[in-house]
């Protein structure tokens, strides 16, 4: 594997901003905006000399990937907007099951390089490698999995899988999860090959991932952080088609997010980006609420506008990735607004997936249902209203305050359950 040239810190923005060409006028302003971030600035030299290839609005849109925007904060976010430290397993930090099929596996928190609206800022800020070695992590994930048989697909999360150092260790980790008989998908999502594509074109990565194309009920999925159309350049499409051609799935799950990709005319091309590169569209997901970026949302309302009118210009297998919003307490997908997404006065969600009951508020389970097929229909304050949490606490429900605390809320506003 080719060694990555970075680009961090203080040297390393002032060289990032010599190779895109800001202004004495822009240098200052992204680095006071840099300042309220609690994300550290990190991005490879390849990807600042692609942005600098692009015209406008392509590329102002894709600095803003690893540099916060200017714009007004119209909320406070919080460090942990997933709530991934709250359902680690006590006994194994770096494990997480709070959906029954599927364990969560975090690596280290190191990526390759680092987008300014990422939801695990409270965990990739500090840049640190949990000391415990990647081995015993492994030998105690195996252990869980037997006494767990009914996951049956595995997570890799960090930081960035890809990241790795050395090939032959992510091969050892992935080859022996996937050796284990109830197992039948590892899948880890990546940043890596819209930052540094390279990676994917490691022959050893490839060669394994061949080995896994011919087991009979093993699978290797690639969740492809392409955010922006301008991230498909010529080497990270010859690299994608070189994980497709190895057997990996390669999906895409790109965050709608404010001032880079939230314009109907990004939204389609990059949508139709995944279908002539053959990514599966996976699904589309709203900017969690992240502390210090909070520039970076768009109301619901105004997420789902813009996603529904870019589906009117796209073909059936272009528009196939649903809208959905995560949250402490599951997976929720958007499906309209009532009676209509102009004049939303109601929000219409419905479950993509809860997490495990234990990890549920009593009282959520009392007044909402929690099934896959249940939908809900929420009171919607139009233009005020970012994420869940704003939704639960107008209708009374339990919601995570900016704090990172559970709340419960006293309301009379009506909850309807269809």
């Amino acid at each position: 594997m080719m060694k990555i040239e970075l680009l961090a810190g203080k040297k390393g923005f002032e060289a990032f901003a010599r190779i895109v060409g800001f202004s004495e006028e822009e240098m200052e302003e992204r680095r006071a905006l840099l300042e309220q971030s609690y994300m550290p600035f990190k991005v490879t030299e390849y990807y600042a000399r692609l942005i600098a290839e692009q015209t406008e609005p392509y590329r102002t849109q894709m600095i803003n990937v690893v540099l916060p925007p200017p714009g007004a904060k119209p909320f406070q976010g919080r460090f942990d907007p997933y709530g991934n430290r709250s359902y680690r397993q006590d006994d194994t930090s770096f494990l997480q099951h709070k959906y029954k099929k599927t364990l969560l596996l975090h690596i280290d928190d190191y990526c390759i390089a680092n987008c300014q609206f990422c939801y695990k800022v409270n965990e990739i800020r500090h840049e640190e490698h949990e000391h415990k070695k990647i081995n015993d992590k492994l030998q105690m994930a195996l252990q869980y999995l037997e006494k767990h048989p009914h996951v049956d697909n595995i997570l890799l999360t960090g930081g960035d899988p890809a990241s790795f150092r050395k090939t032959a260790e992510l091969n050892e980790l992935l080859g022996a999860l996937l050796d284990v008989p109830t197992v039948r998908l590892v899948r880890f999502a990546t940043k890596g090959l819209a930052y540094y594509p390279e990676r994917f074109l490691d022959e050893e990565l490839l060669a394994f991932f061949r080995q896994v194309k011919d087991r009979e009920g093993k699978q290797v999925s690639v969740i492809s952080q392409f955010n922006h159309p301008g991230e498909f350049s010529e080497i990270a499409v010859k690299a994608t088609r070189a994980l497709q051609e190895a057997g990996v799935q390669v999906r895409g799950q790109p965050a709608i997010i404010r001032g880079v990709n939230e314009t109907v005319d990004t939204l389609v091309e990059l949508q139709r980006k995944f279908l002539d590169h053959q990514i599966i569209s996976y699904y589309m997901t709203v900017f969690m609420p992240v502390r210090g970026v909070e520039q970076y949302a768009l109301t619901l309302d105004e997420a789902f506008r813009n996603v529904a009118e870019s589906k009117r210009n796209l073909g059936g297998l272009e528009k196939k990735g649903v809208l959905l919003t995560s949250h402490d307490f599951g997976k929720f997908e958007i499906c309209g607004f009532y009676p209509n997404s102009r004049q939303p006065e109601k929000i219409v969600l419905k479950w993509h997936q809860a997490v495990a009951p234990q990890y549920l508020p009593d009282r959520l389970k009392e007044l909402v249902p929690t099934l896959p097929e249940d939908i809900l229909l929420l009171d919607y304050k139009p233009g005020e209203m970012y994420c869940l949490d704003h939704v639960f606490k107008h209708n009374g429900l339990p919601y995570i305050d900016e704090r990172g605390e559970a709340a419960d809320p006293v309301s009379e506003h009506h909850i309807m359950s269809l």
